[in-house]
């Protein structure tokens, strides 16, 4: 589902996007492009242990503060805390083959982008998750039950490591039900306004602060 980027079609608007999404600079992210061009090989596709070290770089470039010898994960947070974070969602965003493109990485740290210790970007939840939903399902405004099905699967997966309930042990039908009336598709607005403010996902989804 949704689009596979090639390498030669990621563009500077994605890269931009994502910086202006993430306030993280657009010379990092375009840094971080060219290592994952540079590593991915032909398939143009990372690893799990390619996905944790971005995770982890980008994760550390948006802590508030730093030392005299750079900024480095809050002490709540150690190597193992981060590699299980990022596992999970890779494990949400892996079709099968063991390796996500940069689009997916992209996907999957926006999900995890709430993290304590991380840098307020003071981009809302609804914004964020828009984001994500537009680089999955770029084809329409409109969310199918499949494609509904599907994103609602990748939140469990990285937030509770159970892809059939959600955190409050509801089943996707009780959500589809919710917000469908009576059509097989959802705009996406309100695909985004149901899942930011709903007591599963809300938490999850909304940002901390530093």
């Amino acid at each position: 589902m949704g689009k596979n980027h090639s390498k030669e079609k990621f563009s500077q608007w994605d890269l931009d996007r994502f910086s202006n999404i993430t306030k993280i600079p657009r010379d990092k992210v375009a840094a971080l492009y060219q290592e994952f061009v540079a590593s991915s090989g032909k398939d143009n596709r990372m690893d799990k242990k390619e996905f944790r070290r971005l995770y982890k770089e980008l994760y550390i470039s948006r802590q508030p503060t730093g030392t005299q010898d750079g900024p480095s994960a809050p002490a709540m947070w150690s190597d193992h805390d981060l590699n299980k974070m990022a596992d999970h969602v890779f494990k949400a965003f892996d079709r099968g083959s063991g390796k996500l493109s940069f689009e997916d990485f992209v996907n999957a740290y926006l999900l995890l982008d709430n993290s304590p210790g991380i840098a307020s970007t003071g981009v809302s939840p609804q914004e964020r998750f828009a984001y994500i939903l537009e680089n999955n399902y770029p084809e329409s405004s409109e969310i199918s039950r499949e494609q509904g099905e599907d994103m609602f699967n990748k939140l469990n997966v990285c937030y509770t490591g159970d892809s059939e309930l959600s955190g409050d042990g509801k089943t996707w039908e009780h959500h589809w039900t919710q917000i469908n009336d009576g059509n097989n598709t959802v705009t996406q607005e309100k695909f985004v306004q149901y899942f930011t403010l709903s007591d599963a996902f809300s938490p999850k989804l909304r940002p901390t602060t530093a």
